[in-house]
């Protein structure tokens, strides 16, 4: 306070800038955010990212690849963080493996999660990964090899938000439902969607994949396979309703096995493709892709609507994530169904469900049909005229399991 006494003009101008020097150095490693405007290129480190939500809108093609690099940076794997000695495209983990994945988040028995930096670094089991998908009822790995393994992660501020308000369980979901607390999860908050898929044991696509051993149970026997990482979903809340990204290996493009569709939409990015319709399918130069195993992946679009400014539904689809309803997926309709409720007669949580009907139709996922556009919001009410809140677009609430403590432990 004894600052505002001096009378000497210059003083009160380096004051002034000193602390505004000092609130920008505060940003952390992905949490730097750029200018307020939108219009102005935020000073980043190749493994950082921006938390302005006007950037993010303005820029969202160029915001989805400083996302995918930042996300698949070399992993320091004693700090959870981005290792700032290794360049891009250097072999090993990265730094979304390092976050925690649903199954380690969403226990069978409700109990609270580990620590955030508990976790072990090791060859996992293709049972260890996410049965939890709207595709969880086709075909298993043994009799689909093709189909691939789907994991879901979260970063430490969704980690964080879920274990401080106990949603890892139904009774902190029913709490908050019961009273007059919503759900948001702060502008930090990431969400990935990752598929593997296996690939040749090979120099050749070593080099072009990011990839890992997994064992697979075939049985009573159990073999390594190598897996190559060909899809990924980005989801990030610098907006209240999230930016969505997604990007395939470039290879997915020819894929032929039984039951794969293609590339069914058209890829569109504004950063890489430098004229329209921006469907160049080519990764962006100069940003550290070249040379690396990071140049063979392609985003294949973004979205931050429900609709387009002409009021059709945006569509945005993966062909290995939404392999059968590509022409008929919004990620962001899709999203908004994500809700938590009462309880029903048999103890489970009433949620918004499209699913269940349009599942199967003649054989055909979503009988070649989906959710998309502005949400229906008939889907949200129940029968009983009570109304669903929100998930706030978090899909892995759904994981959730009752909490009932042991005997022993209410003794305690």
């Amino acid at each position: 306070m004894k600052l505002l006494k001096f009378s000497h003009a210059k003083m009160m101008i380096y004051c002034h800038l000193a602390f505004f020097a000092i609130a920008m150095v505060a940003c952390n490693s992905q949490n730097n955010s750029g200018s307020k405007s939108g219009n102005a290129q935020p000073t980043l480190k190749p493994w950082e990212f921006s938390l302005d939500s006007n950037y993010a809108l303005k820029n969202t093609d160029k915001f989805a690849w400083e996302l995918f690099r930042a996300v698949n940076w070399p992993a320091d794997t004693i700090n959870f963080s981005a290792d700032t000695t290794k360049q891009f495209g250097d072999s090993g983990w990265v730094v979304w493996q390092t976050w925690k994945t649903a199954p380690e988040v969403y226990l069978s028995d409700g109990s609270a999660p580990t620590k955030w930096l508990q976790k072990h670094f090791s060859i996992r089991n293709s049972e260890d990964y996410s049965k939890f998908s709207v595709k969880s009822r086709l075909s298993d790995i043994r009799k689909d090899p093709t189909f691939g393994i789907e994991e879901v992660v979260m970063n430490q501020s969704t980690y964080d938000y879920v274990v401080q308000n106990q949603l890892y369980n139904l009774n902190g979901q029913l709490a908050i439902y019961n009273s007059n607390k919503g759900i948001k999860f702060p502008n930090s908050s990431m969400e990935l969607k990752v598929k593997w898929r296996k690939i040749p044991n090979t120099p050749y696509a070593k080099a072009r994949y990011h990839w890992q051993y997994i064992y697979v149970t075939d049985g009573n026997k159990v073999r390594l396979e190598l897996y190559g990482m060909v899809s990924m979903h980005i989801t990030s809340k610098v907006t209240s309703n999230w930016v969505w990204a997604t990007f395939e290996h470039i290879d997915n493009r020819s894929q032929t096995h039984p039951g794969d569709d293609g590339w069914c939409l058209n890829s569109k990015d504004k950063f890489a493709c430098s004229e329209p319709p921006y469907d160049c399918e080519m990764a962006p130069t100069n940003f550290g892709l070249e040379g690396t195993k990071w140049e063979y992946y392609r985003l294949r679009g973004t979205q931050t609507t429900y609709n387009d400014p002409a009021g059709k539904p945006v569509l945005l689809a993966n062909s290995n994530v939404e392999r059968g309803f590509q022409l008929s997926s919004s990620c962001m309709t899709c999203h908004s169904l994500a809700t938590i409720g009462p309880l029903d007669t048999s103890g489970n949580m009433q949620r918004a469900n499209f699913i269940k009907s349009l599942m199967l139709e003649n054989g055909v996922m979503f009988g070649g049909k989906a959710y998309v556009g502005s949400p229906d919001t008939s889907l949200y009410r129940l029968s009983n005229s009570q109304v669903l809140k929100m998930g706030d677009f978090v899909w892995s609430l759904s994981r959730a399991a009752m909490y009932k403590p042991s005997e022993k432990s209410i003794k305690k």
